[in-house]
């Protein structure tokens, strides 16, 4: 019997189980592709995830952002330009790959191309069944995404929202690319509740629409609109346009049960205003270690003190996400406005996105800016 099952190794599943393996904890991992497997995605990691993890990721990164150009619907673009990193560029299929081998390294267990189909829990165990086989451990962790299986069988993260995104691969000529290195372009306005964007890759560009609109129409016509805007759409034909969904959870407080527990994107722990959801996943994964190597040798772990871990580290951010989106989308253009005499709020902005500053404190500051920024006009 296991000590730890993980269903997904997602960037949350792979570092739970690299941090587990590391201390010495019997880990099982079970993943339904086979590694290296695409995953749409932006591929945008912030500094703050190079920060908290604990090895070298400059092997999968592509392109090391210092500029961002943000416009609102395709007018008046704003370029601010940073003296540090403000993101990396990844490709998932690698960056995930690299945490799965690092995991490996560290005496985790993989099997991959197993589709889970069902999980109990009773009693003094937890089990999992696929294709015919089963496994048995002492806790259970889901870190199998949007649609956790482990999340709908044991009826936790009840309170997840869904957002939406489409993203696809442009191939790129050097030239082409170069014009695009080393920055990303942020267009809002365009689509309701989200933005677009162009994100530069070794040898492609990433484009892609993203919207936490209730009900989301159009974002395939929407994407293909900016991708014309942007002049891209006479380059060679486009691969791997994807859809995916990203769960946002404003109150995270049912995120473990009887020997279970949920991470990142199962957890619906992406950041509501930007959709980034690496960050929190590994940050989870982070906080569910902490929880799990104290309780692992109990005959009955205990693992409310996960749910309460998340609250306190990563909720309060989850819910300033939640309240820039309920008031910036619909005066997204007096923003944009606001931002062009304050440009140090992009600054802030990415601190906020960089962990240096919480949601709370750019959200006072933004409104203080705001309200110079009427009087003024009057």
């Amino acid at each position: 019997m296991n000590q730890v099952i993980i269903i997904g190794a997602g960037p949350s599943g792979s570092y739970l189980a690299y941090l587990l393996a590391s201390s010495g904890i019997d880990v099982l991992v079970l993943e339904k592709e086979r590694f290296p497997r695409y995953k749409p995605c932006g591929g945008g990691i912030t500094p703050k995830v190079v920060n908290l993890l604990d090895f070298d990721l400059s092997p999968v990164i592509e392109d090391t952002i210092q500029k961002v150009i943000f416009s609102y619907r395709l007018t008046r673009p704003i370029e601010f330009t940073a003296p540090k990193p403000l993101a990396y560029m990844v490709a998932r299929e690698r960056f995930d790959a690299l945490l799965a081998v690092r995991a490996k390294e560290a005496g985790a267990k993989f099997l991959e191309g197993i589709r889970v189909q069902r999980v109990e829990v009773t009693g003094s165990k937890v089990s999992v069944y696929a294709d015919g086989s089963q496994w048995q451990g002492d806790i259970l962790v889901g870190a199998d995404g949007a649609n956790s299986l482990v999340a709908r069988s044991l009826g936790l993260g009840r309170r997840r929202k869904l957002s939406a995104s489409l993203e696809t691969e442009i191939p790129a000529a050097p030239e082409k690319l170069e014009q695009y290195r080393s920055a990303i372009k942020i267009e809002y306005g365009l689509v309701p509740y989200g933005y677009a964007w162009v994100f530069p890759k070794a040898d492609h560009l990433s484009a892609g629409v993203w919207t936490n609109a209730p009900r989301p129409k159009k974002l395939r016509l929407q994407l293909e609109y900016y991708i014309q805007s942007e002049g891209l759409n006479s380059l060679e034909a486009r691969v791997k346009t994807r859809g995916w969904l990203i769960p946002v959870n404003p109150q995270p407080d049912d995120l473990h049960g009887s020997r279970t527990l949920l991470l990142g994107d199962a957890a619906g722990l992406a950041d509501a205003f930007t959709g980034e959801g690496i960050y929190p996943a590994v940050y989870s994964a982070r906080l569910a270690a902490e929880i799990i190597s104290g309780q692992i040798s109990r005959p009955d772990p205990d693992l409310r003190g996960y749910t309460a871990l998340v609250q306190e580290k990563i909720g309060p951010d989850l819910a300033g996400s939640f309240r820039l989106t309920r008031w910036i989308p619909p005066i997204s253009g007096l923003i944009h406005r606001v931002l062009h005499r304050h440009q140090d709020l992009i600054e802030d902005f990415m601190e906020v996105a960089g962990g240096n500053l919480s949601y709370s404190s750019f959200l006072q500051y933004f409104r203080s800016r705001l309200k110079e920024s009427l009087h003024f006009r009057r």
